[in-house]
């Protein structure tokens, strides 16, 4: 789930089922000049703003005139939930990272970089500053594809100077000897940078963990004491949630061990083995995003001694830090769109909050051309592996818009209608029983929105970001397409989840749909708030009789979905009290009990499963639409620019 500032949320019932919706982490020291030219643009008032295109470094680096008032600081720079966003949010064909103030994209690790390198060559006199990341560094564009083979992003952090990172659940969906490849592939033994995790839990003897165990005590750390330039000694290690690995069936075998008891051995020990001034959590666990505290909070208020937790998991972009227990907790959104800077001063044996805040990441600051070069030789590489045989790169036009089609919380929106029916187009076209008749799409699934920007056009990078999670038993990224079959009671509770249970439990559960429409009455008793739904579409027209929803209906609706919603119904069933149960059937009514059987397969010639992916069927879909005569790409239609009114409040 994404929280967009630190405010509860309206609703919080079910805490479990919130918990499993939420599926809803060598220094460059260069002042090179070599940038590309760009458009000079006025400055706004903010640090660096003097900047202006093309970049001026000697300018971007000046020093700060600091007095020497003889304290002694601690800077900690910090991350979160970056989920492999390397480039900047917004249309691919905007971001300009080689300039300044001449677009409107946000976040971008070349920027982050530069920011970092900024603050590391300015510290005051007595200070010293970290870079540290709270996990979910994987999985939420194009380059996760690179994640196992070449650590992408935690070869970028590495060469960005930070510290160390946690394993965030979406680093533990690659299974832990996928996760074991990503540590493997990017930090050698040695690397100044690790991997921290005080409660992993390693089944003796289990291969299927082995890699990732016997990284155990070279790149990954239960802890890691850094003494910094001005003596301070800090103590630093990592947790992940017991929420947060529940939303990853795959890191079986592994587990964790409770967050308390590990916290409470790994502080005792930093505190008197190691005599560390300063103890810093890296916590993929989260905050509060309703009335039940989260698993971070709890922490603090459990264990002593922690000064700081970085937390991440829960997307939370804080106006303020927590403070529980003396213990200080900041996060900071989510995708790299703000880095988070901690001054802490020692306050005779102790450190006390001197300021925090959550530094917005976008087009005042420049990218650091180091990291910049490394992460497009990173999208060059896309078009030889994740995108080989189709003729595509990251950086190749597909669509142009007229209009932005963006992401809303419980609500049906016109990019989750365009989503739901590129699914529905496209896993038709592969399947060999007929047309699909319904799409559902969960609102956890979709992370980014496609925007028109100064040109309207989006990139393959741009689309994939739409649709980037997951990994099928191909073992290669992203979610399978399964098709089925469901009674007419049975998409009747869908739309129920859709209408009522969603909107008191989480977004992540919102379902965006295609090939029906429905009414319902947000007024009436929970899942009984729907009362008519037509089959068809917009373009085809919808059904003129209301579909027969009752029990005794022993129709069978042909229906497409991804693995992760597939497997979220038996979860669903489990923690409702068995009040939404959707069975998945074969097309004789038989019930499928093993997910796999259900994958679409889009070659059926060819030995094994080709799983049709979800983050393909956008692509495919894309290349379908009727062509735009003054760009040549394929055009949005008109009638996506607004929400097509298929979930209607009677």
């Amino acid at each position: 789930m994404r929280v967009d500032t630190f405010i509860p949320a309206r609703f919080q019932v079910l805490t479990a089922v919130f918990c499993l919706a939420t599926a809803c982490s060598a220094t460059s020291s260069s002042s090179s000049t070599d940038t590309p030219d760009a458009v000079t643009a006025d400055a706004p008032d903010v640090p660096g703003a003097d900047i202006v295109a093309p970049v001026d470094w000697d300018a971007f680096f000046q020093p700060t005139a600091w007095t020497d008032d003889g304290k002694t600081r601690v800077v900690i720079l910090h991350t979160n939930d970056l989920h492999s966003h390397l480039d900047g949010l917004g249309p691919q064909a905007d971001f300009t990272p080689g300039s300044v103030n001449d677009d409107n994209t946000i976040g971008g690790i070349a920027r982050i970089a530069a920011m970092i390198e900024r603050v590391r060559r300015d510290v005051r006199p007595g200070a010293d500053m970290l870079a540290l990341d709270a996990g979910d560094f994987t999985f939420g564009s194009a380059f996760s594809y690179l994640s196992r083979t070449e650590g992408i992003e935690l070869k970028l952090l590495a060469a960005m100077g930070y510290t160390g990172t946690t394993l965030g659940n979406h680093e533990m969906d690659w299974s832990p000897n996928g996760a074991a490849k990503i540590v493997a592939a990017a930090l050698p033994e040695g690397a100044k940078m690790k991997v921290l995790e005080s409660n992993l839990v390693f089944p003796d003897g289990d291969a299927a963990a082995a890699d990732l165990a016997a990284l155990m005590g070279k790149q990954l750390l239960p802890y890691e004491v850094v003494t910094l330039t001005n003596g301070v000694k800090v103590g630093l290690f990592g947790l992940l949630g017991t929420g947060a690995v529940k939303l990853s069936p795959h890191a079986a075998p592994v587990t964790v061990r409770a967050p308390k008891d590990a916290a409470t051995e790994v502080v005792n020990l930093l505190r008197t083995t190691e005599k560390v001034d300063l103890v810093v959590c890296l916590s993929h666990m989260g905050v509060s995003e309703g009335t039940v505290a989260g698993e971070d909070e709890q922490l603090a208020s459990q264990v002593a001694g922690i000064d700081v937790i970085i937390s991440g998991h829960s997307h939370t972009l804080m106006t303020q830090p927590l403070v529980v227990n003396g213990t200080l907790i900041v996060q900071v959104g989510e995708y790299g769109e703000h880095l988070g800077k901690l001054v802490l001063v020692r306050d005779g044996t102790t450190f006390s909050l001197e300021s925090w805040e959550a530094l917005p990441v976008d087009d005042h600051t420049p990218g650091l051309p180091e990291i910049t070069t490394l992460i497009d030789n990173a999208a060059t590489g896309l078009g030889d592996t994740m995108l080989k045989g189709t003729g595509l790169g990251y950086e190749t036009p597909l669509l142009t818009t007229g209009f932005d089609l963006l992401t809303a919380q419980f609500a049906e929106t016109n990019l989750g209608d365009f989503l739901a029916d590129a699914e529905r187009w496209t896993t038709s076209q592969h399947s060999s029983e007929g047309p699909v008749e319904v799409v559902f799409e969960a609102n956890g699934v979709i992370r980014d929105s496609i925007r028109k920007g100064r040109t309207g056009e989006a990139r393959v990078g741009d689309l994939v970001r739409v649709l980037p999670l997951g990994i099928g038993p191909d073992d290669q990224l992203g979610y399978p397409m399964l098709v089925f079959y469901l009674s007419p009671a049975e998409i009747k509770t869908a739309l129920e989840v859709i209408a009522g249970l969603a909107p008191i439990v989480a977004d992540s559960f919102y379902l965006q749909v295609s090939g029906l429409r429905f009414e319902f009455n947000p007024s009436s008793d929970l899942l009984y708030m729907v009362d008519n739904v037509w089959l068809g579409d917009e373009v085809n027209g919808f059904d003129a009789t209301p579909l027969d929803t009752s029990e005794t209906n022993t129709r069978l609706i042909r229906v497409a979905t991804n693995l992760y919603i597939a497997q979220m119904l038996g979860v669903l069933q489990d923690y409702t009290g068995g009040m939404v149960v959707i069975q998945m059937k074969d097309k004789d009514g038989k019930a499928i009990t093993n997910l796999e059987d259900a994958i679409l397969d889009i070659d059926p010639a060819t030995a094994g499963v080709q799983e049709l992916k979800l983050w393909r069927t956008l692509l495919d879909y894309a290349a379908s639409l009727p062509k735009d005569a003054a760009t040549g790409l394929p055009r949005i239609p008109d009638r996506y620019a607004a929400p097509q009114d298929r979930a209607h409040h009677e």
